[in-house]
């Protein structure tokens, strides 16, 4: 015992000298068959030789770079008994522990791993000579590995993918046979991997040296996540969630799968089998429903010739499947063909796929349509060359409707490079709520089941593959608009936000797209006896007669007949084309406007755009979010994200007693903020110019500042009840600001200012001047010549601050107050000139009080004048 441990000792002591390591050394680099580079041994003799070498670096072959062949922090070796005592160094089982393995193809396509294990013709040709089992070149029996990795290098340039923590056993279990059980997880550079499954590989194989023949090989890859296999295919997340589970297998013509024929000397025979579940949008969640789809590939691989023929493709989901074959050439230049024969879809496993892509799918859609073809595709990536596909039409069941959706039969293929959709019949029934009386039959045939057709529309798709455009073309009427969106939400598509369209409708359009350009729509829609509902706005606007046209992404509405805030409205409406990457998602591209209304009230313009909305109908409008009643969006959010600008004319514009005629501007309407220049109106026989701002928030505000030019006196609608016995006319300019929501809150905010010039005034029936000389009425007639003064507006009413008026016999001064409820309170001043100014009879103030429509008038004589007056 002392000497077996002495010997121990000594065994381990002398492994660590310099000579004994340097012949190690040597001994590695014959067994591996490249250079090697240790940082320790260690040796033990009992209970079986083993070395071990701790920092070990396998040198790469010159011919396939310079980087390291294999490295381990530990490499556990055991030695042959028999081969110590005849004094060789013959390797029996191998342990690696945390190995790195890089496996190089260069561009012959040869594997730097050809050169290292030992080939079969060597240990074969052996065996046959001695009639017995041969051991292997450097009788290497087994590898272990643990916590391994591979990378993997095309050429110079080093793969983005690997495999980590490689566990296993390559173990030899015949002369030349290898047999592997290796498992790893796979790895992308630069991507987080969250399910990234295992993958197995098993099987037997022969010296890499004769090409890996004859091998059989069966991989597995399981408990993988869909996004993962995505993110290591294509190095992103495509947003897709899911399943994923493989299994494949190969075998070369020496070791033959069975149920392959038409293999050919040189062949590998592969079969894949490939499932995904589950699968849905990342943002979704996962449904019962989730489409989930199998492939099964068998087919011919022969890397010296460079081909690849897969004689079976089968492509099956639950209620649907694809056959077809495949080929590939890779020898001066590649090309993929991939044909399928044989191809049967339901309908619904397509309903299955788009639900599972799009929220807001109504649960209770059902499909009934099946749909049959083949197609032929070619290049890389796979272009489609052949087509060719019908169906007899089918039934779809939308909730809401009283009967369902007919589809009629449908046919397209390919022709001259372009792909065709032949015109092809949707009868759309009419919705639940409607009444008896609105009910409309179809044009023409009879619609199985017996339900009533709200809409039809004739549908068809051209493609051009050599130029990269094509158009889908929608041609219909609906006897009720609102059927179609509802079909459009019952389908995840809300078209309506903030809006609601109810009538009727023609239209003839088509969604073009183009390489370099943005798709848009082209065509025309009339809608006539229709009403429309828009998110801050109280009541409906009617549209008798309205045109949509859409070109190249302009749209135009041209208004035959719309009646809104109390007027009929004519005229057009234009949306200019503008980039979707110049505006974020809530906004809205610019419009301009030609409008012309009959008569327009500010009061009806109140009731129309106040805080007085319906309670309930907005929450209809916008979606729901997250499965409940989402909080509804400002009812004004519509319009505030809308920006117009173009010409105004309004035949009569009504605001309180006045009113305008010929009413023109230049307005510009821009988040709920109105601003209108270059105002011109005729009022009360004159004119007036100016311009005016307001701010529609939750306060109201408004700014005008306003020009009248020969404006008739009487003609006003404060002094309309004289105007048989006042004549003159006007000039001036006004300021004023008002903030709030109806006439009290208006009136109450009211603050303004303003200048007046009078010329040619007459008043019939009473000498003003005459009255004051002598202290009681007279009648007669008033006449000035000119006249000039100042007022300021306030939530009280019109503070006249100085009014004089001028005449050869003297000056007339007016002060003081007229409310908005028509009281007058009023200070007038005579300064007589001339032959008739007495001062010891003259009468110079004159109160007036009262209604405006009757006042009381009080004559005061004139009293001296004491200091401080």
């Amino acid at each position: 015992m002392l000497a077996l441990v002495a010997v121990q000792e000594g065994v381990s002591l002398l492994v660590r000298s310099g000579r004994a390591r340097a012949f190690l050394t040597r001994q590695l680099r014959s067994s591996f068959g490249r250079d090697v580079e240790v940082r320790q041994f260690s040796a033990s003799l009992f209970p079986s030789p083993r070395l071990d070498a701790y920092g070990v670096s396998v040198g790469e072959d010159p011919a396939f770079g310079q980087e390291y062949f294999l490295r381990a922090e530990r490499l556990s070796a055991g030695l042959r008994w028999i081969g110590l005592l005849r004094g060789r160094f013959e390797l029996g089982t191998l342990q690696l522990e945390r190995p790195s393995l890089i496996l190089v193809r260069d561009q012959e396509g040869r594997w730097n791993l050809e050169r290292w294990l030992p080939t079969a013709t060597m240990t074969l040709t052996a065996a046959a000579n001695s009639g017995a089992r041969a051991p292997s070149a450097y009788h290497l029996q087994r590898i272990d590995v643990n916590d391994g990795r591979v990378n993997f290098k095309l050429g110079d340039n080093k793969a983005s993918v690997a495999f980590l923590q490689v566990e296993g056993t390559v173990e030899q279990t015949a002369i030349g046979r290898w047999s592997l059980d290796l498992t790893a997880e796979p790895w992308r550079s630069g991507v987080p991997l969250q399910l990234a499954g295992t993958v197995r590989v098993r099987g037997d194989v022969a010296g890499t040296s004769a090409r890996l023949q004859p091998a059989h090989f069966q991989i597995s890859w399981a408990k993988c996540s869909l996004a993962d296999v995505f993110r290591l295919i294509g190095g992103s997340d495509f947003g897709v969630r899911g399943l994923f589970a493989a299994e494949a297998s190969a075998a070369s013509t020496n070791a033959l799968l069975p149920g392959n024929k038409n293999v050919a000397p040189g062949d590998w025979t592969f079969a894949v089998r490939a499932r995904a579940s589950g699968i849905h949008r990342w943002d979704l969640t996962e449904r019962d429903d989730n489409p989930r789809v199998g492939i099964r590939i068998n087919g011919r691989w022969n890397p010296g010739a460079g081909t690849m023929d897969a004689d079976e493709i089968a492509v099956e989901s639950p209620h649907s499947n694809l056959r077809g074959t495949a080929s590939l050439k890779n020898v001066a230049e590649s090309s993929l063909e991939v044909r399928m024969d044989s191809a049967g879809i339901q309908a619904a496993d397509l309903l299955d796929w788009y639900r599972a892509f799009r929220p807001g799918v109504a649960e209770e859609i059902r499909a009934t349509q099946y749909f049959t073809g083949a197609a032929n595709f070619r290049g890389w990536p796979l272009s489609l060359n052949e087509l060719a596909f019908s169906s007899p039409g089918g039934r779809w069941t939308v909730p809401g409707f009283i009967g369902p959706v007919e589809v009629r039969a449908m046919r397209g293929g390919t022709q001259k490079q372009k792909l065709v959709i032949e015109p092809f019949g949707v009868n759309i029934p009419t919705g639940k709520t409607v009444s008896s009386s609105a009910k409309i039959r179809p044009p023409s045939g009879n619609v199985s089941g017996g339900s009533v057709v709200g809409a039809t529309a004739n549908l068809s798709l051209v493609h051009d593959f050599d130029a990269k455009a094509g158009g889908i073309r929608i041609e219909g009427q609906a006897a009720r608009i609102q059927d179609i969106f509802g079909l459009a939400n019952a389908f995840g598509r809300p078209l309506q936000n903030g809006w609601e369209l109810r009538g009727q409708a023609t239209a003839d359009l088509r969604w073009d797209w183009s390489a370099g350009s943005v798709p848009a729509w082209n065509g025309r829609a009339d809608v006539v006896q229709a009403t429309l509902q828009v998110a801050g706005l109280n009541q409906p606007v009617q549209l008798e007669n309205l045109r949509a046209e859409w070109r190249n992404a302009v749209r135009k509405f041209t208004l035959g007949k719309v009646v809104a805030f109390g007027a009929t409205w004519s005229g057009s409406v234009e949306q200019p084309r503008i980039l979707p990457s110049d505006f974020g998602e809530t906004e809205i591209a610019p419009w301009t406007f030609q409008l012309q209304a009959d008569h327009l009230d500010a009061a009806e313009l109140d009731r129309w755009i106040g805080p007085r909305a319906r309670p309930g109908w907005l929450q209809r409008l916008l979606p729901p979010a997250l499965g409940g009643r989402s909080a509804p969006e400002p009812r004004s959010i519509v319009l505030r994200r809308i920006r117009a600008s173009g010409d105004l004319r309004v035949d009569e514009l009504t605001i309180e007693k006045i009113k305008l005629k010929q009413f023109r501007t230049q307005a510009k309407l821009d988040a709920l903020k109105l601003s209108m220049r270059n105002v011109q109106a005729q009022w009360s026989g004159g004119q007036v110019t100016g311009s005016a701002d307001a701010a529609f928030s939750s306060r109201p505000l408004y700014d005008i500042a306003a020009s009248f030019d020969r404006i008739s006196i009487a003609q006003t609608p404060w002094l309309a009840h004289l105007s048989d016995r006042l004549a003159g006319t006007a000039d001036g300019r006004l300021e004023l600001h008002a903030t709030g929501i109806g006439r009290e809150a208006l009136l109450g905010g009211l603050d303004g200012k303003g200048e007046i010039h009078l010329a040619n005034v007459e008043l019939r029936g009473w000498d003003v001047a005459g009255t004051m000389a002598l202290g009681e009425w007279k009648t007669g007639t008033s006449r000035w010549t000119a006249g000039a003064g100042t007022f300021h507006l306030s939530d009280g009413g019109f503070d006249l601050n100085s009014l004089r008026l001028a005449s050869p016999s003297g000056e007339f001064l007016l002060k003081g107050s007229v409310s908005f409820s028509e009281d007058t309170d009023l200070t007038a001043e005579s300064h007589l000139t001339g032959r008739n100014a007495r001062a010891e009879n003259t009468v110079r103030f004159m109160q007036i009080s009262g209604p405006l429509a009757g006042p009381k008038v009080s004559l005061e004589k004139a009293t001296a004048q004491q200091p401080g007056d």
